[in-house]
């Protein structure tokens, strides 16, 4: 890979803005589907969310491969359309096992797009803006996250579970012509005579890197803890609070307005690598008890208010902790790298699901989210100073 002489805002934020309403799109179907499933109780949900994640655990490899082999103008089209066939089928009446086929072809062309996007920051932004590269481009993410909820609340709520599917499918094809459109491509490097590629050097790689190592480690244990949350909130806010589908969606809200404002300021602002690592630290820790606050919430309002903060705290693991792992990873190898880093995040995602599953059934939500709050916040304070240590070190260095 040549690198970038000047940092390329302009196509940055176009692309992040295309990819933002494919995530708004993705976000009006989780939700319908959440809202569709609700009433077969938490084992249904947490079944949902298990048959999405998969994809990303079961193909990464071979998805990290294919990133790093074939150009953006050859994936992102074929597997866009692929995922919005998927999509379009799921709005009709289909039974409940052709439902879960259909969400996990969709999510698996995801898992391929995925780190294909991920290769063309570095070749847009120079390495001293990535972190603000990312920021950027979380900005508008988190538009997508601040809009999605709200808008499927209203539909949901005033149109049913039809008309989300098809909006989600329309904005999957429109991102089929994006590379086209912002003539953005990264070309694959040839391999040298006799090489062949490693489907697995994404997870050599994270293994064999003292930091990512130790940062894959760190936010395994936290998703792990904190994604008991996905199962259980929709239950918390409607059964225990009294809130309906406007409501969930106002909550979801509240995370993304968080989300989008922290990254604005993580966007706009250049600081040192020093700082970057002081923030993340900060963030990190602030989110691993977010869950146990949201579990003694006494209504919806304050469950918002924490969501807000938890919100604002995930946006620097999104740009500072992904940018850090960007500016650690060889351009060849980063497709790879990041679909083995989005693997294990799933599974430890998909093993706390299963698990709340059964245990948001057996003891309780708000019982379930404390106990998850104080298993993360425990996590972070085990593993984040290795993480620190191990920045610093090349902090120093440099």
């Amino acid at each position: 890979m040549i690198a970038p002489t000047k940092t390329q805002w302009g196509k940055i934020q176009a692309l992040a803005l295309a990819r933002a309403f494919s995530i708004l799109g993705s976000q009006l179907t989780v939700f319908t589907l959440v809202f569709r499933e609700k009433e077969a109780g938490p084992a249904a949900i947490a079944t949902l969310f298990i048959v999405g994640t998969l994809p990303a655990i079961l193909f990464a490899p071979w998805a990290g491969t294919i990133a790093d082999r074939f150009s953006t103008k050859q994936v992102v089209p074929l597997f866009s359309i692929i995922g919005a066939s998927a999509i379009f089928t799921l709005s009709q009446d289909v039974d409940h096992w052709l439902m879960l086929t259909l969400l996990f072809i969709a999510n698996t062309c995801q898992s391929i797009i995925g780190p294909t996007w991920g290769k063309l920051t570095p070749i847009l932004a120079m390495k001293e803006d990535i972190g603000r590269a990312m920021g950027t481009i979380q900005s508008y993410f988190a538009l997508a996250g601040l809009a999605g909820p709200f808008i499927a609340g209203i539909l949901v709520d005033r149109t049913g579970f039809v008309i989300t599917f098809m909006i989600d499918a329309a904005l999957t094809v429109m991102i089929a012509f994006i590379p086209f459109v912002l003539n953005l491509n990264h070309e694959p490097e040839e391999l040298a005579a006799g090489e062949k590629t490693r489907a697995t050097e994404g997870f050599r790689f994270l293994m064999k890197s003292p930091l990512l190592r130790s940062l894959v480690i760190l936010v395994f244990g936290l998703v792990f803890c904190v994604s008991v949350i996905n199962v259980g909130d929709v239950f918390l806010i409607t059964e225990e609070m009294g809130g309906n589908a406007f409501i969930y969606g106002l909550v979801g809200t509240s995370f993304a307005v968080g989300m989008l404002l922290s990254n604005v300021m993580i966007g706009k602002t250049k600081v040192t690598l020093t700082k970057e690592l002081q923030i993340l630290g900060i963030g990190m820790g602030i989110l691993s008890v977010s869950g146990a606050f949201v579990g003694i919430s006494p209504n919806y309002w304050v469950v918002m208010v924490i969501w807000f903060i938890a919100g604002a705290a995930n946006a620097t693991i999104n740009s500072y902790g992904v940018g850090m792992m960007i500016k650690e990873t060889p351009h060849e190898v980063q497709g790879r790298v990041f679909a083995a880093f989005g693997a294990l995040i799933s599974v430890a995602s998909i093993s706390s699901m299963g698990i709340a599953g059964l245990a948001v059934g057996a003891f309780g939500v708000r019982e379930v989210f404390v106990a998850s709050g104080i298993a993360a916040a425990a996590a972070f304070l085990l593993l984040f100073p290795t993480v620190y240590k191990e920045q610093m070190k090349i902090i120093k260095a440099s």
